[in-house]
């Protein structure tokens, strides 16, 4: 187990510090291009992103089989099975983004128009975004199979590279063809260029990397039936993903306008931002928990599902506090005045859901490692009706505020329920357990600290004393939770943040 620990805080290390990178571009970034482009031209940059979660779909699933089924090669050395596994993923990437981009290139103009209502002034504008996406996904979908490849192999190092270089390179580039002076075309045309040079190199690792796959014995094959089956219980969950997470930014653009779906966007953009890290643990501790199969390590499988939570919640939950105590000046300075008299509880109760969101990561894990992968699918597509059927509701009478209502009230309710149920039937043990190893910690700290910042935060009248304020809510956070913590937390945060070896 301490191997392990180990390995996972190594891991966390890599993608911590590519994370940070790409928060820090975004953030220096982001007003720019706003300023610059404008709400609307800034929307259209927004519905790029949106289409290119669109065509991710196009894989059916193939990233999460390629984790499983490589990790699961890799540490039998098994040849036969991790050649068939990198087979099927080629399949389904190329073929699945040919498909997808080249349905979205005929259907652009339909798209443009009648799905994301954009004025006729912007559709011409419109098509070339969605047709660049479309170019752009051939190479989208082997950058998407390479890092599910380094994922399996346990590459984070490489990974993280890669999506620092992809995400941030994106921006940068963007901010620096708006200031030449050059329009949203260009934009996307450096999209595309990104894109095809980052999966020839990112191609080139992994061939250099599985070299040593010549020297493992043959094994037993990997079948495609078994391949597809795992791949179509993550696929629908991350269908059901879009639905919750994208469809909001599409019924923005129908039923407001451009210019509101940048003001809603852009600080729910920023809140998702911070899901990578429960991604990141999910990838580095789920690759760790399919090798927990035996009846013999239901304790350790529990230990590390609790591990796995206490990091997200102890990495996270200081930033949503500053951010929810924060907001309106945080918006105000950032953005302007605009963002904080629209967006400002909007974003609040989107910092509510996205603290429901880390709840559900240890749970999926186990879901997946004790072969009951339909548990992920049925919370997300919970969440996913729920959200269509709140948003109907909401958003005609409420505006962005709606939307922001709705997204908390469908991932709250599934979030309760899947917590009951992994917990008592998957990892057989009582909630109080769960609350008392996982939630008092974090969340005690997390209390503390919204009651010493939340009747200062109108002093923070500008950066210096936002930055302070905030930065003295933390130390009493970090200081109360390392108070609270046990021994084994303690090990894993030194040597994550020694990265030690």
């Amino acid at each position: 187990m301490a191997e392990k620990s180990l390995r996972f805080a190594r891991n966390m290390g890599f993608n911590a510090l590519g994370q940070t990178a790409l928060a820090a571009i975004n953030f220096l970034t982001v007003p720019y291009l706003v300023r610059h482009m404008g709400t609307e031209t800034y929307g259209l940059y927004l519905i790029m992103y949106a289409a290119a979660s669109y065509l991710q779909l196009s894989s059916l699933g193939a990233d999460a089989s390629v984790v499983k089924h490589v990790a699961a090669a890799q540490g039998a050395r098994n040849r036969r099975a991790l050649h068939d596994a990198l087979r099927y993923s080629a399949w389904f990437h190329a073929l699945g983004a040919l498909a997808a981009g080249a349905g979205l290139w005929w259907g652009a103009r339909f798209v443009a128009v009648r799905v994301f209502h954009v004025p006729a002034p912007l559709a011409s504008e419109a098509v070339f975004v969605l047709r660049g996406v479309a170019v752009s996904g051939i190479f989208f979908g082997v950058i998407l199979g390479v890092s599910s490849v380094l994922a399996g192999l346990q590459r984070f190092d490489f990974q993280s590279a890669m999506t620092l270089l992809q995400n941030g390179l994106m921006t940068l580039g963007a901010a620096a063809l708006v200031a030449l002076g050059f329009g949203l075309r260009a934009v996307v045309v450096w999209y595309g260029l990104l894109n095809v040079l980052l999966a020839l190199a990112a191609a080139a690792v992994v061939w250099r990397l599985l070299q040593p796959v010549r020297q493992y014995h043959a094994g037993r094959p990997l079948s495609l039936r078994t391949f597809t089956l795992f791949a179509l219980t993550p696929w629908s969950a991350a269908l059901a993903g879009v639905v919750a997470n994208q469809f909001d930014k599409l019924l923005i653009a129908r039923q407001l306008s451009l210019a509101a779906l940048t003001l809603y966007s852009v600080p729910a953009g920023l809140l998702q931002r911070l899901q990578i890290v429960p991604a990141t643990v999910g990838t580095v501790a789920g690759a760790m928990m399919f090798e927990l199969q035996g009846p013999e390590d239901d304790e350790s499988l529990c230990r590390m599902c609790f591990k796995s939570s206490r990091f997200i919640l102890w990495v996270c939950l200081p930033i949503l506090v500053v951010l929810f105590v924060f907001m309106p000046q945080f918006l105000s300075l950032w953005l302007g005045g605009q963002f904080s008299e629209a967006s400002c509880w909007p974003a609040r109760l989107l910092v509510l859901a996205q603290v429901c969101y880390m709840l559900n990561t240890g749970p999926s894990l186990v879901s997946f490692a004790r072969d009951h992968p339909w548990y992920v699918p049925a919370w997300a597509w919970s969440q996913a009706l729920l959200s269509l059927l709140a948003w109907r509701i909401f958003i005609p009478r409420y505006g962005l505020m709606g939307v922001a209502e709705g997204s908390l009230i469908a991932i709250a309710l599934p979030t309760a329920a899947n917590l009951w149920l992994v917990n008592r039937r998957l990892l057989k043990v009582p909630l109080s357990r769960y609350a008392g190893e996982v939630l008092y910690a974090p969340f005690l700290s997390a209390t503390l600290m919204l009651a010493l910042l939340f009747p200062t935060h109108a002093l923070a009248t500008g950066w210096l004393r936002l930055v302070g304020l905030a930065t003295a809510g933390v130390l009493v956070y970090y200081g109360t939770t390392w108070a609270l913590l046990g021994e084994e937390d303690h090990a894993l945060l030194r040597r994550f943040l020694r990265w030690e070896k």
